[in-house]
């Protein structure tokens, strides 16, 4: 049951991370929408993923992790398509200075917005999960 819930909270922590780093993730104004997203992102990674694991698991070694990256951005489009309020525009990057390294302004269209933030949830669970246990 911990493991569960401590999943549950990873989930929602990790959209939260998403909707905050790319602001142009909609979920909507109702709770119902952010609880179903998190419900979905808590399905995926609790069933959807391990199923995938294992039956991909010679491909996934061969490609060093990128067909379990390629499943998890076709797992988001499939959010977008199926979860209702749930959407993600393009999005502009002004550009930042950190430390001295400049990152440059990036525009993304849709679809490189949604791996931008298929990309970002997957880091922030793997943090997460690495703290955490």
């Amino acid at each position: 049951m911990r493991h569960y819930l401590k999943a549950l909270v990873i989930a929602a922590t990790t959209l939260y991370i998403a909707q905050i780093a790319v602001p142009t993730v909609e979920i909507g104004a109702n709770i119902k929408n952010y609880a179903l997203v998190v419900g979905a992102i808590f399905l995926i990674v609790q069933i959807i993923n391990p199923i995938f694991s294992l039956v991909l698991l010679p491909i996934n070694h061969l490609t060093f992790g990128l067909v379990m990256f390629a499943l998890n951005v076709a797992l988001f489009f499939s959010l977008i398509r199926f979860l209702p309020g749930f959407t993600v525009a393009a999005f502009n990057f002004p550009g930042a200075v950190v430390d001295g390294v400049i990152l440059p302004a990036v525009s993304f269209n849709q679809t490189s917005t949604i791996v931008l933030v298929a990309l970002i949830i997957a880091l922030v669970q793997k943090i997460l999960h690495v703290i955490f246990e």
